[in-house]
């Protein structure tokens, strides 16, 4: 089990929610949210510029890094779904 997994567990254990519930509000890098999504990262950015999906900035400067709930990222899914 890598640290990072034991976090998860130990938050869990204090929060009292499930793991799916702690999953769900996983906050992710541009390269995780890219990875769930399964786009690039020139799509994740045209997404996230026309407001599309939501994002969160590091920082004041335009060029802090972002961040992405994972509830957000998979409730734009299942709204985009065919």
């Amino acid at each position: 089990m890598n640290p990072d997994d034991l976090v998860r567990r130990s938050a869990r254990r204090r929060s009292g929610t499930s793991p799916r519930a702690f999953e769900e509000e996983e906050i992710l890098t541009s390269e995780e949210a890219r990875r769930l999504l399964k786009i690039g990262r020139t799509k994740l950015w045209e997404l996230t510029k026309r407001n599309q999906i939501p994002a969160y900035r590091l920082g004041a400067a335009k060029s802090a890094s972002l961040r992405y709930k994972k509830s957000e990222l998979i409730h734009w899914l299942d709204r985009n779904r065919i």
